[in-house]
């Protein structure tokens, strides 16, 4: 194959990329652009920890699609950050969608009695209170499972975690509950 060697990458006549030798200017890239990147991502969502997770997602997505890449090397840097411009957006978007329901918001229903609204009301109030002891992770557990519905099968797909976890999460929250609640 008649080619031209341009630092580490090999072109061909077409200016495609080769496979191996785009692995090898990937890896140099991730060295001189992850934490570009992350800055990046981290300007338009705002949270360090998630940036630094959508950072490497960035690269493991250019990986998997590096077969399919056709630029020329001086491009591979733009195609990093559209990669990373996609992800932000695809973020955004699931945060988005995600609603969070405060327990103040749930609606009392119209048949209770007004001594019977205020206990309930009362009540909700210091659940509200308890559920701020809890962690993020049972907190999420709590209102997938008593909320929402789910198995704790179905949670555990959701969190990455097994059914037996969800389980253990949501007695330890449960139990938190109890004691804050004095029940």
């Amino acid at each position: 194959m008649l080619g031209v060697k341009v630092g580490e990458i090999r072109l061909s006549q077409d200016s495609t990329v080769e496979t191996k030798t785009a692995k090898v200017a990937l890896a140099s890239l991730y060295e001189e652009y992850y934490d570009r990147i992350v800055r990046y991502i981290f300007v338009r969502i705002s949270d360090q920890s998630e940036a630094e997770n959508l950072g490497g997602d960035v690269f493991l997505r250019a990986l998997q699609s590096l077969d399919s890449y056709r630029g020329r090397p001086e491009q591979m840097r733009a195609w990093l950050f559209s990669i990373a411009r996609n992800i932000v957006i695809d973020y955004q978007r699931k945060m988005s969608r995600r609603k969070d329901i405060s327990i103040d918001e749930v609606e009392i229903p119209d048949r209770l009695s007004i001594e019977e609204s205020v206990e309930t009301k009362s009540e909700l109030e210091k659940l509200s209170q308890a559920a701020k002891q809890l962690t993020p992770a049972q907190r999420e557990v709590v209102g997938l499972r008593f909320f929402a519905g789910l198995s704790s099968a179905e949670v555990g797909k959701m969190l990455g975690k097994s059914s037996g976890a969800v389980r253990e999460m949501q007695r330890a929250a449960v139990e938190i509950l109890r004691k804050q609640m004095n029940v």
